[in-house]
């Protein structure tokens, strides 16, 4: 008797593989409305920690944006207030094209998705964080950017 393995059995690893994420303990995106993106407009990601001692975490910024997009990089601000108070702000640069034009990140299409780095190994307290990302380009309206999302994750 031949025993003819379940065509469908390959399917439970991968699915665990993709549906698990252990590391990420926060990851929202918020859509940019398609007349542009306003420099008065702030997008607020407010993160309810609750801490382990000892662990550390990574916080990383999700940016995707379309061919409307006129630069090669983008300029951002982001304010952060700490549980205990504390406040300060990151003026932050990303490349989002090489210098030949080719757009970075993943996708296919129009639209590229870029996950960038903006801190590592960041010990974190409980209670509330409060983290506001503006843009700091030159034009007022910047368009062709899809949204703009905020992660953290464990560091491995």
């Amino acid at each position: 008797m031949k025993i003819l393995p379940n065509k469908h059995l390959f399917l439970v690893p991968l699915l665990f593989f993709f549906s698990c994420d252990r590391e990420k303990i926060y990851d929202t995106y918020v859509a940019i409305n398609t007349a542009g993106w306003d420099a008065s407009f702030s997008i607020e990601f407010k993160v309810d920690v609750n801490a382990v001692k000892g662990a550390e975490f990574d916080y990383l910024i999700g940016l995707r944006n379309n061919n409307d997009y006129l630069y090669s990089n983008i300029f951002l601000f982001l304010d952060v207030e700490t549980p205990s108070g504390v406040a300060y702000t990151d003026t932050l640069q990303y490349l989002l094209a090489r210098p030949d034009g080719k757009w970075v990140g993943a996708g296919l299409g129009s639209i590229k998705h870029n996950l960038f780095k903006y801190k590592e190994s960041q010990s974190m307290e409980n209670g509330l964080y409060k983290f506001n990302i503006s843009h700091g380009m030159r034009s007022e309206l910047l368009t062709g950017i899809e949204d703009i999302g905020f992660r953290i994750e464990k560091t491995n």
